[in-house]
């Protein structure tokens, strides 16, 4: 018995850590964790905007679909949410029921926006770049609660459909409500779907009056000025043309370029 309780002392003794050693690996782990967390934040950034680059892809192809059923015309890029009051039927725009959020997720096999209900509405998917964040309700004006009415990170490029005369030219005709593909004749370098911003406070090139960022499924294309957080920095983000290419752009609405 003597013997064994020796040999056990002999096994705790051999078993056993100084405190200097103990802090020496409790160091170095600390150190590989250093080194190894900035690669990992960064390789889940590539895969957020990976995903957000499959999801524009999708909707590209739904664009296409939809027009090749359409006489090559492609839907509206406003919803129910311009209407007043919003999301309800407005007669004097009827276009707005054939908003894109409403008639290509049927092709994607998904509901459309307006057959969620608030506090159900989609909030990953193909609907939202993963790296997405909207703001507290309380940052945005009382109309709009994200939380519950849902927010888009998306915004389709309100130019397609012209048919309001702000920013045409002096003079201008108002563009039609919807736009036929064979008007483009450039469409590798027309925006179609774009990140918007999510973001209420003025940013670059704005003079604030955000307060409803997120809220409309199209902007006018300086909405991508504010970005939401990317593993890049600077004004950039990603962008659908209209020939159904994504592509990531650091220039847009940057005046030193």
């Amino acid at each position: 018995m003597i013997a064994l309780n020796g040999f056990r002392r002999r096994v705790c003794r051999l078993r056993a850590f100084t405190l200097v050693e103990l802090l020496t690996v409790i160091a170095l782990i600390a150190m590989l964790a250093a080194l190894l967390l900035p690669a990992f934040s960064r390789a889940e950034a590539r895969t957020r905007e990976a995903t957000c680059a499959t999801n524009l892809r999708s909707w590209g192809q739904a664009f296409y679909l939809y027009a090749h059923d359409c006489q090559g015309y492609l839907p509206h890029p406003d919803d129910q949410g311009r209407n007043t009051p919003p999301f309800t039927f407005d007669p004097r725009h009827p276009e707005h029921e054939c908003g894109y959020v409403d008639v290509l997720p049927p092709m994607m096999g998904l509901r459309a926006w307006r057959d969620f209900p608030d506090g159900q509405k989609p909030a990953a998917g193909v609907w939202q770049c993963p790296a997405a964040r909207p703001q507290p309700d309380s940052d945005y004006q009382r109309a709009f609660k994200p939380s519950s009415q849902g927010w888009h990170s998306y915004a389709m490029n309100s130019y397609l459909a012209h048919e309001f005369p702000y920013g045409l030219p002096f003079g201008a005709r108002p563009q039609p409500s919807f736009l036929k593909l064979e008007r483009c004749t450039r469409p590798a370098r027309t925006l179609l779907l774009f990140e918007q911003t999510l973001d209420p406070r003025p940013g670059y090139g704005q003079a604030g009056g955000l307060d409803t960022a997120g809220c409309y499924t199209a902007e006018d294309p300086r909405a991508l000025g504010e970005r939401h957080p990317h593993r890049r920095a600077g004004l950039a983000g990603n962008v659908l043309y209209l020939d159904s290419h994504v592509g990531w752009r650091e220039d847009l609405w940057n005046r030193a370029r």
